[in-house]
C-alpha cells in the first residue's frame, strides 16, 4: 500500500463511500427524484423511475437527463431532492482521525450540489478534514464518470493523477480515475449502477475503519 501511503491527493466520493450505504440517505434522494419527475411529467411512478434511472446511466445523474430533455429546472430539482433526513448519520471518531492522518490534500470528489455535500460533512464531523469539495457546480454539471468532469477536477485543483488515490463506492466512477492513473479504492457494498463492468479496482474495502487501520501497518 505504499502508493496510497505516498499520495499528493486523496479523492472521496460523499454518499455511500463516507457513511454507510443501509443508513438510507442516498436512497432517500433517489426516491424524491422519482416522485419529482412524477409530478413534473405527470407520469405514473413506476414509469418516472425507469426513466431515472435511465438518464442516470446515460448522463452520471439524472438532472442533466432532465434539463436537456424536458426543460425541468435544474435548480428545482436539485433542492427538492436532496432534501432529506440526515439524522441517522453518525460521527465516526476512527474515520475522523484516519482521514486527517493522511500526509495529502483531501478533496470530496462528489455529484452531489455543494450545499448538501457540506450538511453531510458536517453531521459526520469531518467538515475541517477536507481540504476542498468539487461539486457538480463545479463540474459545470458534468457528472462521474464522464471525462470532462474529472479534466474540470484535475484542472481547478492542479492534480497530479499519478500521485493521487481515489475512494468512491461506483465501479464505474473509477475506471475513468484508473485510466489517468490514479489508485483507485473502491468501497463496496452500495448498489452498482453499471452491474457488467469489465474493471477491477486496485483495492477493495466493504470497511474504511478496517482499511485504513491495515494502512497504518503497512
Amino acid at each position: 500500500m505504499q502508493n496510497i501511503n505516498q499520495a499528493e491527493t486523496y479523492l472521496f466520493d460523499l454518499d455511500d463511500t463516507l457513511y454507510c450505504p443501509s443508513l438510507g440517505i442516498l436512497k432517500q434522494v433517489e426516491s424524491r427524484m422519482h416522485h419529482f419527475i412524477a409530478n413534473a411529467l405527470s407520469l405514473p411512478l413506476p414509469e418516472a423511475t425507469v426513466l431515472s434511472n435511465h438518464y442516470y446511466k446515460q448522463y452520471g445523474g439524472t438532472v442533466k437527463g432532465l434539463v436537456k430533455h424536458h426543460d425541468i429546472s435544474r435548480d428545482d430539482f436539485i433542492h427538492y431532492c436532496h432534501d432529506v433526513d440526515m439524522t441517522a448519520l453518525k460521527v465516526q471518531p476512527n474515520i475522523i482521525k484516519q482521514i486527517n492522518q493522511l500526509s495529502g490534500r483531501k478533496i470530496i470528489y462528489t455529484n452531489s450540489p455543494k450545499y448538501y455535500a457540506k450538511k453531510i460533512l458536517h453531521e459526520l464531523a469531518l467538515i475541517d478534514s477536507f481540504d476542498a469539495i468539487f461539486s457538480l457546480e463545479d463540474a459545470n454539471y458534468e457528472l462521474k464518470p464522464h471525462k470532462a468532469s474529472y479534466q474540470q477536477l484535475c484542472e481547478t485543483h492542479a492534480i497530479n493523477s499519478r500521485k493521487t488515490v481515489f475512494f468512491d463506492d461506483q465501479l464505474r466512477n473509477l475506471k475513468p480515475a484508473k485510466a489517468l492513473g490514479m489508485t483507485t479504492v473502491w468501497v463496496s457494498g452500495s448498489e452498482q449502477v453499471v452491474t457488467d463492468l469489465d474493471y477491477k479496482a486496485d483495492y477493495e474495502t466493504n470497511n474504511l475503519d478496517q482499511f485504513f487501520n491495515l494502512l497504518q501497518t503497512s
